[in-house]
């Protein structure tokens, strides 16, 4: 907070959640109480759960009709509830999802091959937690495919497994430390919300609402919220982690279907 005049950021307090009903984008970024050890994702949910509810309702019948950029966890699962109980178009209501971890992952890629990170494609998909996984059949650097490019650079092929471990484990690694994350998230959040108030139709892997699931997928992000969501084309190993990682987001939503 001291750092703050080094910036343009204005911060104003409200006294209750009604007089946050104009705002353009409302960012969830709430948990229901303060952990030392990270919780379970399981009991995470159970207790952000009921907060969600509470701070969603009281929004929607303060007429909010602008749109959620969700970054509590569980993600997907917290992300799919918004959408359910605001009753808003399913493309203004996405997390955070995957587009801190997705950069974590182009990082560590362009560490290994000793180029900058923003002329590599490739991102984190499914969900937010210990299941997502690297769609490298899709990725590339400088117009390449990424795996022959890194194969040709390091005479090696690299270790997906290993990469997609050391992605997952960072946001722990900083967790054990901190007893939070915050600068890596927010600065993520902020650039969702550049998105939609700058209409950049720049590409995130975000955590998207479909039928009956939310889950991390590139999608272009405009004015209108999610603007493109793009469907890529997976190999069978990716396709087998998907599903596994889609199955894990249901059950989380089943096992609150109850209290909403």
């Amino acid at each position: 907070m001291s750092a703050i005049h080094f910036s343009y950021t204005k911060i104003f307090h409200v006294l209750n959640l009604e007089n946050l009903a104009s705002c353009d984008i409302i960012i969830l970024a709430f948990r229901k109480e303060s952990l030392k050890e990270l919780p379970s994702r399981l009991v995470e949910l159970q207790n952000n759960i009921l907060e969600l509810k509470d701070i969603v309702l009281t929004l929607k019948n303060a007429n909010f009709k602008g749109k959620y950029i969700v970054a509590t966890n569980p993600n997907d699962t917290i992300t799919y509830y918004t959408q359910v109980l605001s009753q808003l178009p399913k493309n203004h209501v996405f997390g955070s999802g995957t587009n801190l971890d997705s950069s974590r992952l182009k990082k560590l890629l362009a560490k290994d091959l000793n180029i900058n990170s923003k002329d590599i494609f490739a991102c984190m998909i499914g969900e937010h937690g210990d299941s997502q996984f690297a769609a490298l059949s899709n990725a590339s650097v400088l117009g390449q495919n990424l795996l022959d490019f890194y194969k040709q650079k390091l005479g090696k092929d690299l270790d997906i497994q290993e990469l997609e471990k050391a992605v997952i484990s960072e946001g722990y690694f900083i967790y054990e430390r901190k007893g939070r994350t915050e600068f890596g998230i927010g600065t993520s959040c902020t650039n969702l919300a550049k998105a939609i108030l700058e209409d950049r139709k720049s590409l995130h892997p975000v955590s998207v609402i479909f039928d009956d699931i939310a889950f991390s997928m590139p999608a272009i992000i405009g004015k209108d919220g999610i603007e493109k969501v793009f469907e890529l084309k997976f190999n069978e190993k990716e396709k087998t982690k998907l599903e596994n990682s889609k199955q894990q987001i249901k059950n989380a939503i089943q096992s609150v279907k109850d209290k909403i």
